[in-house]
């Protein structure tokens, strides 16, 4: 195995160390996919993910390569029977940014009861009755966005400069996952579940840093990968 040193030289290890580099630099590389890159998943499906704080956020790019139909429909507190979605997450807020960072729609109230149905047209609560879950639709320009699902309360700024709320690990008095509509005597669980629908690609950056931390440790692993591949390919 041939690998630079700092003057540019190639030099050969023994085989005892490039036995250990080689199990280095594939321990590196799975910490580094697992927890940094993000995945590219297919527009008009449910994600789904576990807080453990009020201040975590959960981060999508969003990018609208022509315009169309966008939806992103919160589906973790009163649950979705199509898509066997269990009831029982904390009560949402959902903020769409542009690519300036300006806030474009937000929504952090839910819906009303009417019925044994949501205004909204999500599900009630089969404990509660209540309809928590943030919801957005309508008709979006092509371009790139990043849409945020939070805790009701520690909700998106505007603009995203100006950040959130709280911070990971910080919680609401009484928190986490009060159920705003009983509480001090309702908690929830720290489950989300949100279905996004749009005309492009959707990549989840994460669930627990704040947005701007996430996007810039993307960054920096992709640039770190890069490095790495070029290197590889120029000694090999």
């Amino acid at each position: 195995m041939r690998i630079y040193r700092n003057t540019g030289r190639l030099f050969k290890t023994s085989r005892g160390g490039s036995r250990n580099l080689k199990r280095l630099i594939s321990s590196l590389a799975v910490i580094v996919v697992f927890f940094c890159v993000p995945c590219i998943c297919p527009a008009g499906t449910v994600y789904t993910g576990s807080f453990t704080s009020d201040g975590d956020v959960a981060t999508f790019i969003l990018n609208a390569t022509s315009a169309g139909a966008f939806s992103a429909l919160s589906r973790g507190y009163g649950g979705w029977i199509p898509s066997v979605i269990a009831p029982g997450g904390f009560a949402t807020s959902l903020a769409l940014y542009d690519n300036s960072g300006n806030q474009f729609a937000h929504d952090y109230l839910g819906g009303t009861a009417v019925g044994a149905s949501c205004s909204n047209g999500a599900q009630q609560d089969p404990v509660t009755g209540f309809c928590e879950d943030a919801t957005m639709s309508f008709f979006l320009p092509a371009g790139l966005y990043t849409l945020t699902l939070s805790v009701q309360g520690n909700d998106g700024p505007d603009p995203f400069s100006n950040g959130f709320p709280l911070s990971p690990g910080d919680n609401f008095p009484g928190g986490p996952f009060q159920d705003p509509g009983a509480p001090g005597s309702v908690i929830r669980t720290g489950n989300w579940a949100v279905d996004i629908t749009l005309t492009g690609d959707i990549t989840l950056v994460g669930a627990v840093p704040e947005p701007s931390t996430a996007i810039f440790t993307l960054t920096g692993a992709a640039a770190v990968l890069c490095v790495r591949r070029r290197r590889r390919t120029r000694i090999q």
